[in-house]
């Protein structure tokens, strides 16, 4: 596989472009809160690899290059940062499962986090 080269115009550097978009964008919006949150999409003309935000990296600074690409069996195939963990176990399951779902979007937003701690109209203690 040749090195990622943002002079590149291919359908893989748009994904990356694409990707990155929508980390920056959920940032923008405040949805990266918490921590193991994790966007992911399927390499273009390569269903059995998929591109996935670096651990460590807030979203709002991460660029094209930084996107790490990865098999389904967790092994990096391009990047130079460690992926979270739950983020392979999570994405790869979906990605292969799911030939469709070419994009992935896994967050521990504020309210969404807050939401499942509500039973019955009030909030559980558990």
């Amino acid at each position: 596989m040749e090195p990622f080269s943002m002079l590149a115009n291919d359908p893989v550097t748009q994904a990356r472009i694409d990707l990155t978009t929508a980390l920056r964008a959920a940032a923008h919006h405040g949805l990266n809160e918490g921590v193991c949150n994790h966007f992911s999409m399927t390499v273009p003309g390569r269903e059995d690899l998929f591109l996935v935000n670096p651990q460590g990296l807030h979203w709002s600074e991460i660029t094209p290059s930084d996107l790490v690409m990865a098999d389904g069996e967790g092994n990096i195939i391009e990047g130079k940062y460690e992926v979270e963990a739950t983020a392979f176990f999570i994405h790869a399951r979906i990605h292969a499962g799911n030939p469709r779902a070419k994009v992935v979007l896994h967050t521990h937003m504020p309210y969404a986090t807050a939401l499942t701690s509500i039973q019955d109209g009030k909030r559980s203690e558990e």
